[in-house]
């Protein structure tokens, strides 16, 4: 199994980076791999909600389920594959308050990588996912 992490702190309150990450719609502005996200169905961001993300993975265009396990409005987002896909991807976001601003940890687990590319993937991966937060600030900044 891949995990990354990465704490991001944000000068903007802890409701407006929650929205902005928990509008999956709008992943594509500030996620530059995923190209675009349907919706499975119109129900609001909630436990249970289906999105089907199309990404560039490696230079490979593909599709992957999502569906949020875990929402705590303002504070709490968790998307994951169905138990079974290969591979499995948990993204989870947490959004606290901090000194006027916020923090955003965030830990991403793939299961299922083929063993021998778990070191080209855990590496792309520590040098992307800083740059996704990077990007994030810049939307949150320009909202």
């Amino acid at each position: 199994m891949i995990t990354v992490e990465h704490t991001a702190d944000y000068p903007f309150p802890a409701q407006r980076v929650f929205d902005t990450v928990a509008d999956l719609a709008g992943h594509p502005v500030w996620q530059p791999e995923v190209l675009a996200v349907s919706p499975v169905d119109d129900d609001p961001v909630a436990v249970g909600k289906r999105i089907l993300q199309t990404r560039k993975v490696m230079g490979r265009r593909t599709e992957i389920a999502l569906t949020v396990t875990e929402f705590e409005p303002a504070s709490h987002l968790v998307l994951a594959t169905d138990a079974g896909a290969e591979p499995g991807v948990t993204q989870t976001y947490t959004i606290t308050d901090r000194d006027g601003g916020s923090r955003c940890d965030f830990r991403l687990e793939l299961d299922g990588v083929p063993r021998l590319a778990e070191h080209l993937a855990r590496a792309q991966l520590s040098r992307r996912v800083p740059e996704l937060f990077r990007r994030l600030a810049t939307v949150l900044a320009e909202a």
